[in-house]
């Protein structure tokens, strides 16, 4: 097995953190990994925006806390509201610690956003894919994937999250950014946790031949 192979199959979603704040360079050096993704016409449009000041998080707390209680809400109304609210309250369950994380960013893209596949139906000669934002997106999760890993290497544990927009969706809004789409976050330090490793599908199962 290479490093690599071990270092792939090391890595965990880690959501407990020890209070340790991890050195400024390592997350420079995790960053500079996520910068090295491919990207339509290497356009390079993912950014990482730290949250750090107590006053960002807060209203980002209060925020996804407002919206915790509007779905709990919703959810009492339906015919089926016990099943409704465990679920939002695994949600945030999954979402909350990473306002206990010593390092917390929020990842995103900036505009223009569009590759290469978006061009020919902008210039009508064929029909819009439906596929949107497919090859940003894609960016965005080699980008994140690079930053895991380097992570990894240096003894540091992640976890890449979007639940939190089941709340709160006008996060570019709450966070007072306006020049980039936010596409998930990340939390960042040393881990206070030995997940046991997820079971995983073997090669037959997710590559086939026609």
């Amino acid at each position: 097995m290479s490093s690599l192979d071990e270092l792939i199959g090391k890595r965990r979603s880690i959501r407990k953190y020890r209070s340790d704040i991890p050195p400024a360079e390592w997350i420079e050096s995790m960053i500079h990994c996520a910068a090295m993704a491919p990207s339509p016409k290497n356009s390079q449009p993912v950014r990482f925006i730290k949250i750090a000041s107590h006053e960002s998080r807060d209203n980002l707390y209060r925020a996804m806390a407002d919206g915790q209680k509007t779905l709990l809400q919703s959810a009492q109304k339906s015919s089926t509201p016990n099943k409704l609210k465990n679920r939002v309250n695994l949600s945030w369950r999954f979402s909350t610690f990473m306002f206990d994380a010593p390092v917390l960013f929020a990842v995103g893209v900036v505009p223009p956003a569009r590759g290469s596949s978006g061009k020919l139906p902008r210039a009508g000669t064929n029909k819009e894919s439906g596929r949107g934002d497919t090859d940003i997106d894609i960016t965005v999760g080699l980008a994140v994937k690079g930053f895991l890993l380097k992570g990894e290497e240096l003894g540091l544990g992640a976890c890449i999250m979007t639940a939190p927009f089941i709340f709160c969706r006008d996060v570019e809004k709450i966070l007072g950014i306006k020049d980039v789409k936010i596409k998930c976050f990340v939390t960042v330090g040393f881990p206070d946790e030995q997940p046991h490793a997820p079971e995983r599908i073997n090669v037959a199962d997710i590559c086939r031949e026609i």
